[in-house]
């Protein structure tokens, strides 16, 4: 792996094999709304461009803040119109409470509580915001 990194021609969205689509600098916007539009369906979320899409993917570990982001999550719902996916393993503790989560707000938070290498390149490459 690359410390602190990535391999800038693995996650190219003009060649990665992951995508929905493929896109470069010039067919950006399309591309990444069809990867959104891609990604919204495969994890189950309604399927809607306008809604902003946030995706968190990291090891569930206390260093990496996953606490903070369960925490933030009721509070970003309920004054906003946002879909969260969430990617990762780690600490069952958090693992449980990313699941507990998506039970308290159906079809508008997913989490994957699993390693899925091809999903986390979707994930980037359809997401609005990327919550680090």
């Amino acid at each position: 792996g690359i410390v602190n990194g990535m391999d800038v021609s693995e996650w190219d969205p003009a060649k990665d094999k992951f995508l929905a689509a493929n896109y470069d600098i010039t067919t950006a916007l399309e591309g990444k709304a069809l990867n959104k539009e891609a990604l919204q369906a495969k994890v189950g979320l309604p399927v809607d461009r306008k809604v902003p899409l946030v995706a968190f993917i990291g090891r569930l570990e206390e260093q990496k803040g996953p606490d903070v982001m369960i925490a933030a999550i009721p509070e970003i719902l309920k004054d906003e119109d946002v879909q969260i996916v969430l990617l990762g393993t780690g600490k069952k503790k958090f693992e449980r409470l990313l699941k507990s989560v998506e039970e308290k707000f159906p079809g508008k938070v997913r989490a994957v509580v699993r390693f899925n290498a091809p999903l986390a390149h979707q994930m980037m490459a359809g997401a609005d915001v990327l919550a680090v």
